[in-house]
């Protein structure tokens, strides 16, 4: 498909999910469109590695720098729901003072990494993503939606979604994924995270609406918490497309390759400041130095998508969106 009917889907995609909000909150606090349920809004440090190889450095990504960052750990889906409820989870990660040419001109001093606990966006072209938003939001309709798979030879990604689904003890105890590419320079490449605390939780007897935070918050009582940084680099374009995020690219193939880490220490994160904060950030996939651009049809469409809603969310109620600074993070408690 062309960029202008990749244009076409992208805005008709925006006006789906703008009506979904004003039908879902006609009265009160607007929500996020994805991932509503905040499981909690972190303060963290993201330190690059002292021994970075050389052609491994970029405009964020230089030896031994170090940022603040805020962690916003998530639950999938579009509604708020008990975290008894098995499902995908997300870690949104924004680096605060972060200098160089930014993809979008007014954020100058931000870079975000949006990732979900599977390693692949199972609807993972923009043509299959349109047509899961116009089936299952506006016309409700999953036959068809079904049949749209059938056609593009995709069924195995209700496979994949009901897999990805899951119990966890903790939002600090499992690995995160980009699930789609982003330049690093002159490469192409996904992101990951994967946790290395001492502390690990335990799953509950029983499952409570925010057990997942609840856990969080025993995990960073007494004890920090920390995850290594990765990047996977692009190595077989066949197998490793830009076009199709269904696809994971192999570990084998491909090895992960760390260049930092988030250490996040002992806090109290549970308090309506942090919710507020929460709320006024938006994370998205074009918050990013022009080095760390995101790549590939769906990915560029999120870029837009992500934004028109956020402004549209912030509008309704009655809030400034804030890309924050390195005075906002030291004066949140």
């Amino acid at each position: 498909m062309g960029s202008r009917d990749n244009n076409e889907m992208t805005n008709e995609i925006i006006e789906i999910l703008k009506a979904k909000l004003v039908k879902d909150y006609e009265k009160g606090f607007t929500k996020r469109d994805a991932h509503p349920k905040g499981l909690g809004l972190l303060k963290g440090i993201f330190i690059v590695d002292d021994d970075l190889n050389k052609d491994l450095e970029t405009e964020v990504f230089q030896s031994g720098k170090k940022y603040n960052c805020f962690i916003r750990f998530s639950s999938g889906g579009n509604k708020v729901k008990s975290d008894k409820s098995k499902d995908i989870r997300g870690m949104a990660i924004k680096l605060i003072g972060v200098s160089g040419d930014k993809l979008i001109d007014n954020e100058r001093m931000t870079q975000d990494f949006v990732m979900l606990t599977i390693p692949t966006m199972p609807i993972g072209t923009l043509p299959l993503f349109r047509d899961s938003i116009y089936y299952m939001v506006k016309k409700k309709n999953p036959i068809a939606l079904m049949y749209s798979l059938y056609k593009s030879d995709k069924l195995n990604i209700i496979k994949d979604l009901i897999e990805g689904r899951s119990n966890q003890t903790s939002p600090l105890d499992v690995s995160y994924f980009s699930t789609t590419p982003y330049a690093y320079k002159n490469k192409i490449v996904k992101f990951c995270v994967k946790p290395n605390s001492k502390y690990k939780s335990e799953l509950p007897k029983r499952l409570t609406y925010n057990y997942l935070s609840e856990n969080m918050q025993k995990h960073l009582i007494d004890n920090e918490a920390s995850f290594e940084f990765y990047i996977q680099i692009q190595t077989n374009s066949k197998s490793m497309p830009i076009n199709d995020s269904s696809i994971e690219w192999d570990e084998e193939e491909s090895p992960l390759i760390k260049i930092g880490k988030i250490i996040i220490p002992r806090q109290w994160f549970i308090t309506d400041t942090r919710s507020e904060m929460g709320e006024k950030l938006s994370f998205s996939p074009g918050h990013c130095s022009v080095d760390h651009r995101p790549l590939g049809d769906i990915n560029l469409a999120r870029v837009k998508i992500y934004r028109e809603l956020s402004e549209f969310r912030h509008k309704r109620n009655y809030r400034e969106c804030i890309e924050p600074t390195v005075e906002d993070f030291k004066k949140l408690k």
